[in-house]
């Protein structure tokens, strides 16, 4: 059987809503961040931008920024994470949005969320938990942070190290032959 150290990564990673109050270590989240950099994009458009925020008032905020409130939703993992990164588009440059006009997609949301997934897959190699978060209240988020109107927030993720209570939830997934067809 092949062997995929990527598969192996994929397997294990979980997402992590109870985190250590360990901060990560600069070079490791550059590594993270540059997973990102180097992640494809359509018509190599890279249209990212990630707003890293360590602050701990600025994550409780963002924690709140929900549309129904932070306990609400259960979100209050986000002030825990010792980092949340705020991935947004934009600008988005004329090519890109008339090829999204023209097929009807919005290829930026695929762009980013490649981005993303590089990052969550890089920071689990190095021994650092993630969690998208997709329930958040752009609006707030963007003033909070004072992110320009140009700016979409796509989403969010949390990052860090994983608590010793944290237990991964069962990878209830479909078998291969359901999803995949052969032509």
């Amino acid at each position: 059987m092949v062997n995929a150290k990527v598969l192996d990564i994929i397997k294990e990673r979980f997402s992590v809503r109870k985190y250590k109050d360990q901060p990560i270590e600069d070079d490791k989240l550059d590594v993270i961040l540059e997973s990102a950099r180097l992640a494809p994009s359509a018509t190599n458009a890279q249209p990212w931008h990630f707003y890293v925020v360590k602050d701990l008032e600025k994550r409780r905020a963002l924690s709140e920024k929900m549309p129904l409130g932070g306990k609400m939703v259960g979100n209050s993992f986000i002030a825990e994470a010792p980092i949340v990164v705020v991935a947004t588009a934009g600008p988005i440059s004329i090519l890109h949005k008339a090829a999204s006009f023209i097929v009807n997609k919005k290829w930026y949301y695929l762009d980013i969320a490649i981005a993303l997934e590089h990052m969550v897959l890089t920071a689990w190699e190095l021994g650092v938990g993630s969690c998208w978060v997709g329930w958040f209240n752009e609006k707030n988020v963007k003033r909070l942070l004072d992110i320009p109107k140009d700016r979409e927030v796509v989403a969010m993720l949390t990052l860090g190290y994983v608590a010793d209570s944290a237990v991964p939830r069962p990878k209830n997934r479909k078998k291969l032959d359901d999803i995949v067809s052969y032509s």
